[in-house]
């Protein structure tokens, strides 16, 4: 018999307020699970002021306001201010499940009394302390205070969900105590709108992008931890065999100055083109115009959502051999990884791929898109998190 759920997932982002994985998978995942007849309600970080605080269209979305000044403020007022957005939003109604996404706000809800006995789950996308520590190339107080954060939110929780065996692997190795709770249940990705154009020409003509070039695309938040230093690099000796070749960098970040400058140096300007930060609206047009994609990730790829929507539209992937990507590339065909993280493994694969007719042909189209379709719908993903939901309630 079923049951319909007053659900409220809890995230310091949803997309698109914030481009992110995390954020794509509470909206994905919350849509999924409306068609399904629950409700549900998300509480969200207030990214922009701009932004209302609170809205409902397809989701009730609630916004909890945070004052960035510094680390200190960021935190108190992320606390505070969670804690009485959950008591204003749940005067009148109850919740029966709450799925919490990050460690933060978690730790503000958690500190209401009244909900200690709502079945909590987590979904763990990352580690909140790895992250921190990547990015500040440094473990310090911020590091461990973090790792205490994420470990009582999870020690709270009945049930843990990852999205890939890497992140359960990862999650085990910090919090070994906890493997009984853990649950695998992979992303999905939008099949309707990420799926092959009838004409790759017309697609790049649109977007302004040549059509005699064999182009590559990665689109990435321009972090350290995504590798794309290795792979404007190994441009230099892709360039060398093969010059009809483009490579589109999609995304913004820190290092996009610096990413420029290393084009610029290494005199790849006419191989490789910078697009910013690519509209939601274009999107797919993008991977649609692509040969291959490109996932160079050095580190902390839990799960990888844009391999997906590459796949998806039909577009092979080549990812290095890092967490998520190993488990996606390795079912659908392992030369489509990277020997290493380095750029010889890099450019020697990219050039192996160029001459493949195959890919150059666009052969390889229906394989790569039946293989998504069959395996990583979003429907198919909240249908899992749907029996694990009814699993922690006892509902039969």
């Amino acid at each position: 018999m079923f049951r319909k759920l007053n659900i409220l997932m809890v995230n310091d982002i949803i997309f698109p307020d914030v481009k992110g994985g995390s954020g794509r998978v509470v909206r994905e995942l919350s849509k999924s699970l409306i068609r399904k007849g629950h409700n549900i309600s998300v509480l969200v970080r207030r990214a922009s002021e701009i932004l209302p605080l609170r809205e409902k269209e397809e989701i009730e979305i609630c916004r909890y306001s945070v004052n960035y000044r510094n680390n200190l403020t960021f935190f108190i007022s992320s606390l505070k201010n969670v804690y009485v957005t959950f008591n204003h939003i749940s005067k009148g109604r109850k919740f029966d499940l709450i799925i919490f996404h990050h460690p933060l706000p978690a730790l503000g809800i958690s500190l209401i009394r009244r909900i200690r006995k709502i079945p909590k789950i987590y979904i763990f996308h990352s580690s909140w302390p790895e992250e921190f520590e990547v990015k500040s190339k440094k473990r310090g107080v911020g590091f461990f205070l973090r790792r205490w954060i994420e470990r009582k939110i999870l020690k709270d929780c009945s049930k843990i969900v990852v999205l890939s065996n890497y992140s359960k692997q990862k999650l085990l190795d910090l919090y070994g105590s906890l493997r009984l709770k853990v649950e695998i249940i992979p992303g999905g990705v939008d099949i309707e709108r990420f799926k092959p154009s009838d004409n790759k020409n017309d697609v790049r003509i649109k977007l302004g992008i040549p059509i005699d070039k064999f182009t590559l695309l990665t689109i990435r938040n321009l972090t350290v931890r995504m590798g794309l230093e290795n792979l404007i690099k190994a441009m230099v000796k892709v360039t060398e065999r093969y010059k009809d070749i483009l490579l589109i960098i999609g995304g913004r970040g820190i290092l996009e100055s610096k990413l420029k400058t290393l084009t610029k140096e290494l005199g790849l300007e006419r191989y490789i083109k910078f697009v910013g930060l690519i509209d939601e609206k274009v999107l797919p047009l993008y991977y649609q115009a692509a040969d291959v994609f490109i996932l160079p990730s050095k580190c902390l790829e839990g799960f990888g959502l844009v391999t997906l929507e590459a796949l998806a539209t039909g577009v092979p992937v080549l990812g290095t051999p890092v967490g998520g990507t190993i488990e996606i590339l390795r079912r659908l065909d392992e030369k489509f990884l990277f020997k290493g993280i380095d750029v010889d493994s890099i450019a020697n694969l990219i050039i192996e791929s160029i001459s493949d007719a195959d890919i150059r042909e666009g052969k390889l189209r229906e394989k790569c898109r039946k293989f998504v379709v069959e395996n990583y719908s979003w429907e198919r993903s909240a249908s899992e998190l749907e029996k694990v939901l009814f699993s922690v309630l006892n509902v039969k």
